[in-house]
Parts: C-alpha cells; sequence; structure tokens
C-alpha cells in the first residue's frame, strides 16, 4: 500500500476521517499524511485600515501546528506516525495537488466541511475530490468503524470497474477482509440472460481467485444503486466500493450514475476509483 492522504479542514467530519485512516489495518504499513489547507482572505479591511496579515511561512507553519494539535486529540501516540502538510490555496486544490503524487494511494475526506448548507450530504471539498481526483477517494460520514468487515464492490465489466476492483483486491489483501463482488442485470432477466450474468461476473472475478482472496459473488437484478446498497447492509460492508463511469454513464456525467448516487447518499464509507490516471 502507498501514502494515505487525509484532508483536514477542522470539522467534526475530517477528524472522523484521519481516525478512520489511521484505524485501518492498511495504514499500519503504508505512510499517512494529514494535509490542511490556507489562503488569505478575499477582503480583510477594517475601520483602522488593512490588517497585517502573517507572511507566507508563518501561514505553514501555523497551519501544520494546528494540524498536529488535531492528530494529537484524536490520535494520542499514534500521531507520531502522521506526516504533517499545509498547501497554499483552496482546499480542494490542495488535496487533488496531493492525491497526484506518484505513490498516493488513497484520499481520505469527510463528506462535509466547516462550511455548506446543512442540508447537502456531500460538500463541495468532498465534491470535487470525488469528481476530479486521479486517485481512489474514500468518503466518510459520521465516525465508522475501522476496515473490519466486507469490502462490496459493483462490478459491471467496464474499464472502470476493472480499476476499482484492482485497487480493492490490493485493499483486501492488506486488510485481510473479503470481498463480496455485486453484479446487477435488468429485472425480468430470463434464465439465460442470468447465467450469462453469473459467467460473466465470474470471469470479471477471475483475479480475486488468482490472488487468493476469500470472496463471495453476488447476482441482484435491478438497479445498480439499490443492489450495492442492500448488499452493503446484508453483510454488514465496511467499505463500498464503485468505479467512475460505467458502461451506461452518459458522455458529460463525471461520475456515472452509480458512483454519483452512492458517493452522495451512502450512509456507510464508499471509495470511488477512477477508471484511470490519465
Amino acid at each position: 500500500m502507498g501514502e494515505i492522504i487525509v484532508g483536514i479542514v477542522g470539522s467534526d467530519s475530517s477528524r472522523s476521517a484521519l481516525r478512520w485512516a489511521a484505524r485501518t489495518p492498511s495504514a499500519r504499513g503504508a505512510g499517512l499524511r494529514a494535509v490542511a489547507a490556507w489562503q488569505y482572505p478575499a477582503s480583510a479591511v477594517t475601520p483602522a485600515g488593512p490588517p497585517r496579515l502573517p507572511g507566507p511561512e508563518e501561514m505553514d507553519e501555523r497551519t501544520c501546528d494546528g494540524v498536529s494539535a488535531v492528530a494529537r486529540e484524536e490520535l494520542a501516540a499514534d500521531a507520531d506516525r502522521v506526516e504533517v502538510e499545509a498547501g497554499r490555496g483552496p482546499a480542494a486544490s490542495v488535496l487533488l495537488a496531493a492525491a497526484a503524487r506518484p505513490g498516493t494511494d488513497m484520499l481520505v475526506v469527510g463528506a462535509r466541511g466547516l462550511g455548506g448548507f446543512a442540508g447537502l450530504l456531500l460538500g463541495s471539498v468532498s465534491q470535487e475530490c470525488v469528481e476530479h481526483s486521479p486517485c481512489p477517494v474514500v468518503v466518510l460520514r459520521g465516525d465508522p468503524d475501522p476496515l473490519d468487515g466486507p469490502i462490496v464492490i459493483g462490478l459491471d465489466g467496464s474499464e472502470g470497474s476493472t480499476r476499482a476492483l484492482d485497487w480493492a483486491i490490493d485493499l483486501a489483501e492488506a486488510t485481510g477482509v473479503m470481498i463480496v463482488a455485486v453484479h446487477a442485470p435488468i429485472i425480468g432477466a430470463n434464465n439465460a440472460m442470468m447465467d450469462a450474468a453469473r459467467q460473466a461476473l465470474e470471469q470479471w472475478c477471475a483475479p480475486i481467485a488468482a490472488r487468493s482472496v476469500p470472496h463471495e459473488l453476488r447476482i441482484e437484478p435491478g438497479d445498480a444503486r439499490t443492489a450495492l446498497e442492500h448488499v452493503a447492509d446484508e453483510t454488514g460492508a465496511s467499505l463500498l466500493v464503485v468505479g467512475t463511469r460505467g458502461l451506461g454513464a452518459v458522455r458529460g456525467l463525471l461520475l456515472g450514475s452509480v458512483a454519483g448516487y452512492v458517493a452522495r447518499y451512502s450512509e456507510r464509507p464508499i471509495a470511488v476509483v477512477p477508471r484511470s490516471t490519465g
């Protein structure tokens, strides 16, 4: 496993993201880096005139000190293994730049930052990361358990789901959990179509068997979004994995309907895996 990047924005959601990443078994063999962004306010004028603003180096230092304090509060002695980093600019841009570095295995973010409207299920920073990150993005809500239950992944034979499967296999090997692979043929599929769906799922999952990762195959006719949520609930999944841009995606959609839906509405940790790094 490569380096895990955690976005810190000062919210409870990002603190949960740091705890999850630190508790995830794969993190024991991977680097863990907490990244926070800062930028000068667009307008900083008082009745006495413009205030004196700290210089960039001082702001970097203050930001790193703040992230280190969060790590100590949330992780206690484990905070010593967390690298901290300050980035200059909008939070999403800073996190996406970190995600683009060679060796970054995943970017972990909370679903909500400090700002935004209470009714939004996915904040603007996490939304941008999910849509544009070149590496897999894990989005967390609440205070989820560590990764010790099954990884549920949706497969449809597309390039996106193939890359998502490769990433999920690596994670399952590192953590010792099983994979539950789900395919959703159309409702009303006849016996021949169901047999073809099972054969296709077995073929897509050949890499799992080749690497001796414990796994289960599930055929769930119907809408892939509800099928994935149903299997995740039934198996007590600790992570739901989807690839971007499945077979049915409209060209203009960055995520595709399934990835976009679970990113916005799933109550459990989800990982969105881009179909390519290019």
